[in-house]
């Protein structure tokens, strides 16, 4: 997988999230997805920038 499809999985994900936020509108919710989004997208940057 090229670094393309890193981009569009990290949108996809952020587009997910922020459906999920205005359906549930708990704060403690909230906190789990955004820390949840934040480590899938410090992966995907730390897999694309020293994984290869």
């Amino acid at each position: 997988m090229n670094e393309l499809t890193y981009y569009a999985l990290a949108i996809v994900a952020i587009i997910i999230a922020v459906i999920l936020l205005k359906r549930f509108v708990g704060c403690l919710f909230r906190i789990i997805v955004t820390v949840v989004l934040m480590a899938i997208l410090g992966a995907i940057y730390y897999y694309v920038k020293f994984g290869n």
